[in-house]
């Protein structure tokens, strides 16, 4: 018996590495052709069919032939000899154990070679060991890990196995496991044989014996339980009605076990396997009562295998990045979440060892790799997607519910049967059952919405002969313009004219109508995606130079959405794919000012030393000398004279110092360098003089602020703001009611610095007008959000007007409270307390 299977494990694990689902005759020279080409030894094809059983077996294989075979498949060589001694007459229990365990190990062994990733790098899940305690403990017959495929359900009882039973300080080393895989448990060569009748063969109890009382009672007597646990279901090769036979025959042994209370059963299967089992007992309350559903059934999702945890995740990630101390991107870590995607990140990581990016563009690469493996390199590959096509037509493109009745795709059903049952087995398609009117209907959808969103993108570049273009964009944002999937095909889009070197259609989606998170996101998640690409493909960073690319990425970035996280990471990740100085140097005066207002001095500094190799030339305002006087002010020092103080001072009474000429349009660069000289002024003027700058600016761009851009606006709330600190009046106010008009006009596409500017303004307006409580309001409400992003430059002076606030209220201890917190904060950061 044990050399009949260890047989069948060589056989399943040959057809595994070699891809073959259903063996033929033509595929046994094929397997003959891979063995020469791997191993330089020649296992002829009559061989391979003998192996399969499409030649006749006349005597044992040769010890060359299975070693080969073996070597080839990386299992331990096979010796024929090596059978089990048969049962004496001395400690029963252990020599019953001893067959357990040597078939246990070598289902062990077996997973430990064929896993996805190193097996080292793989974790016990603690939830899985708390239910089987339970389990173990309760008057429960039989349990089942049930999942839908990708959930790592094969490694989850691996490690139980390891865990409870056989290590050192094992829960469980008087209990008895016999770890086997279904397909060495059922085949062909014994169908008929019940699980008693196979249980008998594995462990060669004599054929006299009742097997279940024999094991029940040696297990008895030693104390603990003889646990049966069953695998591999998903791999078994069987039609329908023998997949019937093989659960009646289970149902049969359950039922059998309520006399034998030192047997349990435990069962993997996913979860169409189990919804069919389930048919079949449901309607006996015995078996249900019999069986535990473990604490995290999910009736749903028929599941009760969660995602991994967070520390989970954690453990194994730290376990592939060792050597790499970067935290990892938390969008990035809720994917890995499920096991089949750690898989794919290992391999992501193995190609690019820095794979970590900020947007999820590793959820994208993830998924295109799940779906080029589980459909474009597999069998039925054109009637799987034929088939999945049907399914989006009939979810109206999305538009609609996102499963379909299975009564729609009888058609598709009987032409594609086998199509269909690899893309549940595969975890593509689920089915589902929904009572409508008291009636029981089944529905088909994609069992994760992501496996949805891809092939709807797919079936709409079709629609559009795979052109695409602006009327492509159009389309998406209008059509599904408050569908969730919208902003996942516009990701997909991008990812698409990226992978293609369509940069020049790119630029489309900057013409929509997009909010500030969705621009600064889709900025972000193209220059990560660039930076991906670009290490396979180099060309690609010259193509964006021709393409003007940064230009059109630079006129989105003038919004100046400081306390939007993505904002940040996406200026950090244009640098990374910014080839000449005068882009460069937009990225870094843009994060440079960004730090100013973070007050971060170091990052100040570096920055700095980062720009002053960069050619600035060109630029009206050099960063670098912008950078050094307020680095200056801010450790109390007195700034090195120079011209642009001057420059500031000569724009303050009026001067144009730059010669600017008001006809010309404003570029990013001039609106960069006119916000550098507005920080300058607050670090080295007041708030007056701040007026008088921006006053002087809007007189030499009359044409610019005839206009409501987003530079614009964001310029008017700070004039506003200043307004309201140096000459209240009836002006201020005005100023206040045009942007309050504007942004709520222009909501989507105000940023979301620009509201909290708006809200300061708002803030003083009302403390001028001695509004306390809605200026108290809306100045802490402001602070949180400074605070929480780490913009203490705006948060000092929220300080400032609370202190201000609450002395006219005479509630000292509240100043004094507010006074302590400020200089705390400017401590912590080693900022020079004068300055504020």
């Amino acid at each position: 018996m044990e050399y009949s299977h260890r047989l069948n494990e060589l056989k399943s694990l040959i057809l595994l590495k070699c891809g073959i689902r259903f063996i033929t005759p033509a595929d046994c020279k094929r397997i003959s052709i891979e063995i020469s080409k791997h191993l330089n030894k020649n296992v002829s094809e009559t061989t391979i069919k003998r192996l399969f059983g499409f030649a006749v077996v006349k005597h044992k294989f040769s010890t060359f032939t299975l070693t080969t075979l073996a070597e080839y498949v990386d299992i331990a060589t096979i010796d024929v000899n090596d059978l089990p001694q048969p049962i004496g007459h001395t400690d029963e229990w252990k020599l019953l154990k001893d067959k357990a365990d040597k078939i246990t190990q070598f289902t062990l062994k077996t997973i430990r070679n064929r896993s996805g990733i190193p097996y080292d790098i793989t974790i016990s899940r603690k939830f899985a060991e708390y239910d089987f305690d339970e389990f173990y403990a309760g008057d429960y017959i039989f349990t089942s890990i049930i999942s839908q495929p990708g959930y790592g359900k094969t490694i989850l009882l691996s490690h139980l196995a390891e865990d409870l039973f056989y290590k050192q300080d094992a829960a469980y080393k008087d209990s008895t496991i016999l770890f086997v895989q279904a397909y060495n448990f059922f085949n062909k060569e014994h169908a008929d044989l019940n699980m008693e009748d196979q249980l008998k063969l594995q462990l060669q109890i004599d054929p006299q014996e009742n097997t279940l009382e024999y094991i029940n009672n040696i297990q008895a007597a030693h104390g603990g339980k003889f646990i049966i646990m069953l695998d591999g279901f998903a791999e078994l090769i069987l039609k329908k009605e023998d997949k019937n036979r093989l659960f009646d025959n289970i149902i049969n042994l359950i039922c059998s076990l309520e006399d034998f209370k030192n047997i349990k059963l435990i069962m993997s299967l996913r979860s169409t396997a189990w919804m069919r089992f389930y048919e079949r007992i449901r309607h006996s309350s015995f078996l249900k009562s019999k069986w535990f559903p473990g604490n995290y059934f999910n009736l749903h999702e028929l599941s009760n295998v969660p995602p991994l945890t967070e520390k989970e995740v954690d453990v194994i990630i730290s376990k592939i990045n060792y050597l790499d101390n970067k935290e990892i991107n938390p969008r990035l870590k809720a994917q890995l979440k499920f096991p089949l995607h750690i898989q794919l990140y290992y391999q992501l990581k193995e190609e690019d060892p820095d794979f970590n990016y900020y947007t999820n563009i590793t959820f994208y690469e993830l998924v295109s790799r799940f779906i080029q493996e589980k459909i474009y390199r597999s069998n039925y590959y054109t009637e799987k997607i034929l088939f999945l096509k049907k399914i989006i037509q009939l979810t109206e493109y999305g538009k609609q519910n996102n499963a379909v009745e299975k009564d729609s795709l009888l058609s598709e059903l009987s032409a594609f049967r086998n199509a269909y049952m690899e893309l549940l087995a595969d975890g593509i398609l689920m089915e589902e059952k929904r009572t409508e009117n008291a009636h029981p209907k089944e529905y088909v959808r994609f069992l994760h919405p992501h496996m949805f969103e891809y092939f709807l993108f797919v079936e709409i570049l079709e629609k559009f002969h795979l052109q695409v273009n602006m009327d492509f964009f159009t389309y998406i944002n209008t059509e599904y313009e408050s569908n969730q999937v919208r902003f996942q095909l516009l990701q997909w889009t991008t990812r698409f004219l990226i992978k293609t070197g369509n940069f020049h259609e790119l630029k489309s989606v900057f013409k929509l109508n997009l909010n500030s998170f969705e621009t600064n996101y889709l900025i972000l998640f193209m220059a990560e995606e660039i930076k991906y690409r670009s290490k396979f493909n180099p060309d690609i960073i010259r193509v964006l130079d021709e393409n003007q690319f940064h230009e059109i990425i630079i006129s989105k970035l003038i919004n100046f959405d400081f306390i939007d996280s993505c904002y940040k990471e996406a200026v950090a990740a244009l640098i990374d794919i910014a080839n000449n100085d005068d882009h460069l140097l937009v990225y870094n005066s843009i994060l440079g000012v960004l730090e100013v207002i973070k007050l971060d001095k170091a990052a100040i500094k570096a920055r700095i030393k980062n720009i002053s190799t960069l050619n600035a030339t060109e630029w009206m305002v050099n960063p670098v000398e912008a950078l050094e006087i307020i680095y200056a002010r801010i450790n109390a020092e007195q700034p090195a004279e120079k011209n642009l103080l001057g420059n500031i001072e000569s724009l303050k009474n009026g001067g144009n110092p730059f010669g600017i000429k008001p006809e010309h349009h404003m570029d990013p660069r001039q609106g960069i360098s006119y916000l550098l000289i507005l920080y300058v002024n607050i670090f080295t003027g007041d708030a007056a003089s701040g007026h008088e700058v921006i006053s002087n600016i809007v007189k030499l761009h009359p044409r610019e602020f005839a206009k409501r851009t987003t530079f614009t606006i964001y310029i008017l709330a700070v004039y506003g703001m200043y307004s309201s600190r140096s000459i209240p009046g009836k002006k201020t106010d005005q100023i206040e009611s045009i942007i309050v008009y504007l942004s709520n006009r222009n909501c989507t596409n105000f940023a979301k610095y620009q509201e909290v500017i708006l809200l300061m303004f708002q803030a003083q307006q009302y403390y001028n007008r001695k509004e306390y409580e809605i200026a108290i309001h809306h100045t802490k409400e402001c602070l949180l959000l400074f605070r929480r992003n780490n913009v203490l430059l705006n948060a000092m002076f929220m300080f400032n007007l609370l202190i201000n606030i609450y002395t006219d209220l005479k509630e000292y201890d509240l100043v004094n409270e507010y006074k302590y917190e400020k200089l705390c904060l400017l401590d912590e950061h080693q900022v020079s307390r004068q300055l504020f």
